[in-house]
């Protein structure tokens, strides 16, 4: 049995992809949550295999991770529960000039993304997610090195 955080010749084996939000499920190496009291995701760098970062997202019911975009493609994939992606419409997920007049999210889609399915996110795309029950997602980034909470120099909007 090849232990897990094993890295070999050309391959590396990672774990705990679908972990619940901590503190809602106790599991060996929970931390503590420093924002356990607001409603948002745990995000939580899993690995860093040659040329992507996998990133762990873990929601309770009610979180949100809002607004924002990131510097690099993403691909968003379903592990457990159900979380809804909303995409912004329009050029590189700009939200001005969309022409909806009511301040509304314009022709963005969302997306409900379970277990077993996976969105691509174009870099520079505004998106949020929302999970109303526990969910977690994982989260693959391409390139170089992104920060232990899965930042990768994107834009947090508000």
């Amino acid at each position: 049995m090849i232990p897990v955080g094993e890295t070999g010749s050309g391959w590396t084996l990672l774990d705990g992809l679908q972990d619940a939000h901590p503190g809602t499920v106790p599991l060996a190496g929970d931390l503590p949550h420093h924002r356990s009291d607001r409603a948002t995701p745990s995000v939580k760098k899993v690995g860093q295999p040659d040329g992507f970062s996998v990133v762990r997202i873990a929601f309770r019911g009610g979180d949100v991770m809002a607004d924002h975009r990131t510097a690099r493609p993403v691909l968003v994939m379903g592990q457990t529960g159900q979380v809804e992606v909303t995409v912004a419409g329009g050029p590189a997920g700009g939200r001005e000039g969309r022409g909806d007049g009511g301040g509304g999210r314009g022709c963005d889609a969302t997306v409900t993304l379970g277990p077993g399915q996976a969105l691509g996110i174009s870099a520079g795309r505004v998106h949020s997610l929302r999970a109303t029950g526990p969910a977690t997602v994982t989260l693959l980034i391409p390139g170089g090195p992104v920060s232990d909470d899965g930042r990768t120099g994107g834009t947090i909007m508000t």
